[in-house]
């Protein structure tokens, strides 16, 4: 799969815009009161509070992702020599697919799954479960780490970590009721225009179709898909908002979107190349 023409940047920059609509249209009714109460005095400094407040939300989505997201799920660092394997297969797949070796983590939970996160292109990360190690071979473990690789040639791994704040959470806050979900609501045609980063239901299937193109070796991510179901790809603490950085369903969602297409199917369309 070769990179989108758009350039991801641009991406984020439209899910960021989408994300702080909210509290511009909250900043023009707090500037409008503050213009009734001081006049003049208080246009200029509802501007300053709005502006404030928009490059505040703006920085938070667009900085420290990858570090919240990794403190949330409490990964180790690959160890070089414990996992040699690991190692040497993205080194191997960095080559192949002329995209940098990213950082390697391991996350000691029984289920076989792998996921990715990074808003910034230069700084993506990995983290395979300890489950996964266990239940894959090396030429299976090569073709969940190319389907990783796939991900990162595709170039749009910064928006879909953005999208962890400024599509997801909004939209569980919103699907929670409460004040969270009053102050959420209204924006919903919004947060939908940003739902492609989170269930496209045709990117698993195209993601996996890139991967075994990497490995030119279809068997091998056919026969890891089919150790994950077996095995089972549902986390311990599974965290709904990133749900769509992990390479199949970590057993939360955000609510009202489709279900990603099964390990069946995948398998299946894998077995038709």
């Amino acid at each position: 799969m070769t990179a989108t023409a758009v350039p991801p940047t641009a991406h984020s920059r439209t899910l960021v815009a989408a994300a702080v609509v909210p509290i511009v249209a909250l900043g023009v009714i707090v500037t409008a009161v503050l213009v009734v109460v001081l006049g003049l005095w208080g246009l200029l400094v509802g501007l300053v509070l709005t502006a404030a407040a928009v490059g505040l939300r703006a920085w938070q989505l667009t900085h420290g992702v990858r570090r919240r997201v990794l403190d949330g799920l409490g990964p180790r660092p690959a160890d070089a020599t414990s996992e040699a394997r690991l190692f040497n297969l993205a080194d191997g797949l960095a080559a192949t697919s002329g995209v940098g070796v990213p950082d390697l983590f391991v996350l000691d939970d029984p289920a076989a799954n792998l996921m990715l996160v990074g808003e910034a292109a230069a700084e993506p990360a990995v983290v395979v479960t300890s489950g996964l190690l266990e239940v894959t071979d090396v030429v299976q473990l090569e073709g969940a780490v190319a389907w990783a690789f796939a991900v990162l040639r595709q170039g749009e791994l910064p928006a879909a970590s953005v999208a962890v704040g400024a599509v997801a959470r909004p939209r569980i806050s919103g699907a929670a009721g409460g004040v969270g979900g009053l102050l959420v609501r209204p924006f919903g045609a919004l947060l939908a225009s940003g739902h492609g980063h989170l269930a496209d239901p045709d990117r698993d299937l195209e993601l996996d179709r890139a991967a075994v193109a990497l490995t030119r070796y279809p068997p091998g991510l056919e026969a890891a898909l089919a150790s994950m179901q077996e095995r089972g790809t549902a986390l311990a603490r599974p965290d709904a908002a990133t749900a769509h950085l992990w390479m199949a369903d970590p057993g939360a969602s955000v609510p009202g979107l489709g279900a990603r297409p099964s390990l069946d199917l995948r398998i299946e369309a894998l077995r038709l190349l």
